[in-house]
């Protein structure tokens, strides 16, 4: 397998801060495999990799297609998109913006991940924003053997997306921003 630690961010209003905050924190050292599913049209995508690219080292790609993830790169969800295995590798799938009430949809990619080879450590990451999406995902996610990190309601914009996170998923983490920049340098970092 070429990815040993996969970390899914899940986020909408406020959200963007909150990723430029982590993404600026990783280093070209950093090993972990990260996928972002920010709620944002999707024509707004390129730009927003664009303004996050101009201050992180490591590589960020859109996913518009089919991919296969690497170590040490960053994937933005353009669309709602699930992991899958296939040609001996873990794919990152996009399914299209559908009917769906967000875009992209937190659940579902999170759901995936729980699908994935347990000896593949996975963390998923529910930050500010409005309304439940993360929170069966996040879930799903714990009780296939995945950590759940969630932002607190001190830290977070708005605290409904990871508040009903922890409501589902009770012996998940919570911590401020910069305890979650952190934990995902422990979690994606070279020596683990």
């Amino acid at each position: 397998m070429t990815i040993s630690s996969l970390i899914l961010i899940g986020a909408s209003t406020g959200g963007p801060g909150r990723i430029y905050s982590i993404l600026s924190a990783l280093d070209s050292s950093f090993c972990g495999t990260v996928i972002i599913a920010q709620h944002m049209s999707a024509p707004f995508v390129p730009s927003f990799i664009h303004q996050l690219q101009s201050i992180v080292s490591l590589p960020i790609l859109s996913v518009e297609e089919s991919r296969q993830i690497e170590k040490g790169h960053i994937y933005i969800c353009s669309v709602t998109s699930e992991l899958v295995q296939k040609n001996g590798g873990i794919w990152l799938d996009p399914i299209g913006e559908g009917n769906y009430p967000y875009n992209p949809q937190i659940d579902r990619l999170f759901t995936s991940a729980s699908t994935l080879p347990a000896g593949l450590k996975r963390l998923g990451v529910i930050l500010t924003g409005i309304g439940d999406d993360g929170a069966s995902g996040s879930l799903a996610l714990y009780e296939s053997g995945g950590k759940c990190l969630f932002e607190s309601e001190e830290s977070a914009v708005v605290y409904g997306m990871p508040r009903r996170a922890k409501e589902l998923v009770c012996n998940g983490e919570v911590g401020g921003i910069d305890e979650i920049i952190e934990r995902i340098k422990a979690f994606g970092g070279c020596n683990v």
